[in-house]
């Protein structure tokens, strides 16, 4: 088996749109985490500098950023399949930045929620866009190195929305965290114009004429493309690790304080510093292993995904069984790396799939299943099941969303080519 393609190989202009976007994801999980630690001061009364907020009224903040984030995320993966991507990328980046920076001028609660929800729609653009760029930029063979790279952003941006939002809401308000966190952006949207937008399908294996016989979807088009069986596999699947690995991130601290006796705070922290450790290993060995066995079937993005994912599922199970801080805490350890370990392949897999004219579109409409069919009613369901029947069984839950997504990427790992050759690399083109 020959080693892995080098990334250097793509050329300078391909490195610095991944540090770059790379940059973008992380700030984009700065903006999306920060509030939750600022929930403290903003739940203070008028008074005394808060907006009065109850637990409802922050969940509605929270809720509000998400549902628009995924129904936007379609529109703008058409328009990116028509428009120059990274101007579009740029001027997304500007207006989520300064309504994030706005949010620190919320008069109360509606304004608040206005502003939260309107986030969403500037980064909906770069979801959708940035995968696709860094798919043209790169090689089918190195995609699942990239993609995790670019991923492995989310678990320190997250950790880095905590601190910040801690470290500046305790030294200037909740008003000045939201200003310092949001005015970066704009900077970065500058530079982001400036980018190399590579031609669509440069890095495909496809021939000049079948690159110029495509054309963006449209509304039908886009439709049907969730009707193709190699998609559906990998946007389903995604789904349920989506739904697992959700579920998990919200409830998890909550889980070790009620069922093992932690403090908000052990158990909080404890698991941040879990999902960045596994976050950056994980993402990371997901994406080598991936292209490495790359070399030998283009089955292997998927094997990968669904291997880890399904593996995940019997740590997440015994995790509400064990006694023991110790136990417990390694079967979470175990089952949030194994989870992790299914990005990089996973959307490197996606942008393998889709026509170099449809991937914006392709990508967004992954983002709406996923989200959709995914963390939206998985959270309020283990939340439901742990009320009612306790934390093993809200676990259990939990694990088998995470099972049923590997095998649904193990499954889907059979529709692909065993053995390279002619066609392995096609994208799933229908129409």
């Amino acid at each position: 088996m020959s080693a892995p393609e080098s990334l250097r190989s793509a050329g300078r202009p391909a490195i610095v749109a991944l540090i770059v976007l790379t940059g973008l994801n992380l700030l984009n999980y700065v903006d999306r985490y920060v509030i939750s630690a600022l929930v403290t001061l903003l739940e203070k009364p008028f008074e005394e500098g808060g907006l009065h907020l109850n637990e409802t009224r922050i969940g509605l903040v929270f809720s509000a950023f998400l549902i628009v984030y995924t129904l936007t995320a379609p529109f703008f993966g058409a328009m990116a399949d028509r428009l120059p991507r990274l101007h579009l990328l740029a001027i997304s980046v500007a207006v989520w930045s300064l309504v994030t920076a706005s949010c620190g001028l919320a008069a109360g609660f509606i304004s608040l929620l206005v502003l939260r929800a309107l986030t969403g729609v500037g980064e909906a653009a770069y979801a959708a866009i940035a995968p696709a760029v860094l798919a043209d930029h790169f090689k089918i063979g190195v995609r699942g190195r990239v993609m995790a790279i670019f991923n492995a952003a989310i678990p320190v941006g997250a950790a880095l929305g905590f601190i910040l939002g801690g470290l500046v809401g305790g030294w200037f308000g909740w008003r000045g965290a939201f200003l310092i966190v949001g005015l970066p952006g704009v900077l970065l949207a500058f530079i982001i114009y400036g980018l190399k937008d590579p031609p669509r399908g440069a890095n495909d294996a496809l021939s000049p004429a079948e690159g110029r016989s495509m054309r963006p979807p449209g509304f039908r088009a886009s439709l049907a493309m969730l009707s193709r069986p190699r998609y559906a596999f990998a946007s389903l699947g995604y789904a349920m690790q989506t739904a697992g690995f959700g579920a998990l991130a919200v409830w998890a601290p909550k889980f070790l304080e009620a069922a093992h006796g932690l403090s908000r705070e052990k158990a909080s922290m404890g698991f941040g510093a879990v999902i960045v450790v596994t976050g950056l290993g994980g993402t990371l060995l997901g994406g080598f292993l991936a292209d490495r066995l790359y070399q030998r079937t283009p089955r292997a993005h998927l094997l990968v995904a669904g291997a880890t994912t399904f593996l995940a599922a019997p740590f997440i199970f015994m995790a509400g069984l064990v006694a023991g801080d110790a136990a417990v805490w390694a079967c979470i350890v175990m089952g949030s790396l194994m989870l992790v370990m299914s990005v990089g392949p996973i959307n490197s897999h996606l942008a393998n799939l889709l026509g170099p004219k449809e991937r914006g579109t392709g990508m967004a409409l992954a983002i709406l299943v996923l989200h959709l069919l995914g963390d939206v009613p998985s959270v309020p369901i283990i939340g439901t099941v742990a009320g009612a029947s306790g934390w093993p069984a809200a676990m259990a839950v939990t694990a088998a969303f995470t099972a049923v997504g590997g095998v649904i990427w193990l499954l889907g790992a059979l529709r692909e080519p065993a053995q390279h050759g002619p066609g392995s690399r096609a994208p799933e083109v229908v129409g």
